[in-house]
C-alpha cells in the first residue's frame, strides 16, 4: 500500500535544506491535483505556511549593506586620523602663523580625538559635530595649513557612513519584521503532514475500496515523486552524519526528539562577576555566553559579525573574531569591548548555521561598566 514516506530528523534540518525540501514537494501539490481529490483547503494551509517560509528565508540573507558600512567606516577614521595628524605636525611649523592656527585646531580637537574607537553612531555624531564647527568657527585656520580639502573630504565620506548605516537599519527593520525561519519552520512542517496524510488516503480509497484504477495510478505517481524527494533529502542529512543512506532509518521505535528552540540562555562576566546581577559585565573582561540549538557560523565561515553588543539605537558593536574563544555547540566565550561606552546593550547572535542567517537576541539587557 503506497503512502508518503515519513520525513524524519526535520529539526536537524539545516534552513536551506529544509526550504528546498518543502519547495520540491509544493510543486508537486498542484492546486488542480488537490481540487481533484477534495484537498483545496489543506493545500491552501501548506501554500500559505511555504510561502511564509519562502518570504523569511529570501528575506533571512546577509545585510547587503555591511560591507559598505564598513568601508565607510574605515575610511572614515583613516581620514579623520589623517586630518589629525596633520595639524599635530603643523604644530612644528617655521612659519609663526601656521604654528598658531594649528595650535588652535589641535586645542579644538580635544573632545573628538577617540572617535574612531566609539561605536559607530557616535563615532558619526561625533565626527560630524568635529566638522561642523571647524567649518563655522576655525574655517581660516583650516585654510591657513591647507586643509580645506581633507576637511571636505572627511565630511563626505562620515555622510556616506551614516546614509549607508542607516540604510543597513532599514533593511534589518523589514528582515525581523519577517516570520523568523525557527518560528516558521515547524508550521510547513505540520501543514505538509497533514496533507500527506490525506494524499494518502486518498490513494488507499482510490485503489482497494473504489477499484478505481486511473486515479490510483495518478495518486501512486505523485506519491512516488514526494517519495523521491524526501528520500533524496534523507540521502543529503546522511552524508551529513544524520541518520542512514537511502533513508532506510524511519525512526524505529527511536522517539523523534524535541525540537529546541533557538535562544541565547545566559549571558555573564567569567570571573570577578555579580553572583547577585550577572547580566552587569566589566568592559575588557572575559565573557561567557550560553545558547542552544544552532552553532555559531559567520556568513563566510569565519566569526566575522557574528556576536553583537546593541546601543539603545539599534547600532551594533561587533565582537572581533580574534577575541572569540572555546566555542561549542552551546557555548562560547568573548572579550567583552574594552572602550564602549557604559551602560545597556542587548547581546545579539547572528549566525549562518544551515546556509541563511539566524537572528537571536539574549532577552535580558546586560550593563557595561
Amino acid at each position: 500500500m503506497k503512502e508518503v514516506s515519513l520525513i524524519n530528523y526535520i529539526q536537524k534540518a539545516r534552513n536551506a535544506e529544509h526550504f528546498q525540501l518543502y519547495s520540491s514537494l509544493f510543486a508537486l501539490a498542484t492546486p488542480e491535483l488537490a481540487e481533484k481529490y477534495g484537498l483545496t483547503t489543506y493545500r491552501n494551509v501548506f501554500a500559505t505556511a511555504f510561502e511564509n517560509e519562502n518570504r523569511a528565508y529570501l528575506a533571512n540573507q546577509s545585510y547587503t549593506l555591511t560591507s559598505v558600512v564598513n568601508e565607510k567606516d574605515a575610511l572614515c577614521d583613516r581620514r579623520f586620523r589623517a586630518f589629525d595628524l596633520a595639524i599635530q605636525s603643523k604644530q612644528l611649523s617655521d612659519a609663526a602663523d601656521e604654528a598658531a592656527a594649528a595650535s588652535r585646531l589641535a586645542y579644538a580637537m580635544k573632545p573628538y580625538k577617540g572617535a574612531p574607537n566609539k561605536p559607530q553612531a557616535e563615532n558619526i555624531a561625533m565626527v560630524k559635530d568635529m566638522v561642523e564647527l571647524f567649518e563655522e568657527q576655525y574655517a581660516t585656520d583650516v585654510e591657513t595649513l591647507g586643509l580645506t580639502t581633507q576637511l571636505a573630504n572627511l565630511k563626505q565620506v562620515v555622510e556616506e557612513f551614516e546614509t549607508a548605516l542607516y540604510g543597513r537599519a532599514d533593511e534589518r527593520l523589514a528582515r525581523v519584521s519577517v516570520d523568523n525561519m525557527s518560528t516558521i519552520r515547524p508550521k510547513v512542517d505540520a501543514a505538509f503532514a497533514d496533507f500527506a496524510k490525506l494524499f494518502s488516503a486518498c490513494y488507499l480509497v482510490a485503489a482497494y475500496i473504489d477499484n478505481d484504477s486511473e486515479k490510483a495510478a495518478e495518486l501512486e505517481e505523485v506519491i512516488d515523486s514526494m517519495n523521491a524527494r524526501i528520500l533524496y533529502y534523507h540521502d543529503t542529512l546522511a552524508r551529513r552524519g544524520i541518520g542512514t543512506v537511502s533513508g532506510t532509518d524511519t525512526g524505529g521505535d527511536e522517539p523523534t526528539p524535541e525540537p529546541v528552540t533557538p535562544e541565547i540562555t545566559a549571558v555573564y562576566q567569567k570571573e570577578g562577576g555579580d553572583p547577585e546581577n550577572p547580566n552587569r559585565i566589566e568592559r575588557g573582561e572575559q565573557t561567557g555566553v550560553k545558547y542552544q540549538g544552532f552553532t555559531l557560523k559567520g556568513a563566510d565561515g569565519t566569526l566575522e559579525h557574528v556576536i553583537g553588543l546593541v546601543n539603545d539605537q539599534d547600532y551594533i558593536e561587533w565582537i572581533k573574531p580574534e577575541t572569540i574563544s572555546n566555542v561549542t555547540e552551546t557555548s562560547c566565550e568573548f572579550t567583552m569591548v574594552p572602550d564602549l561606552t557604559e551602560g545597556q546593550y542587548k547581546v545579539r547572535i547572528e549566525t549562518y548555521d544551515g546556509g541563511s542567517p539566524l537572528v537571536i537576541e539574549y532577552p535580558e539587557p546586560i550593563t557595561l561598566w
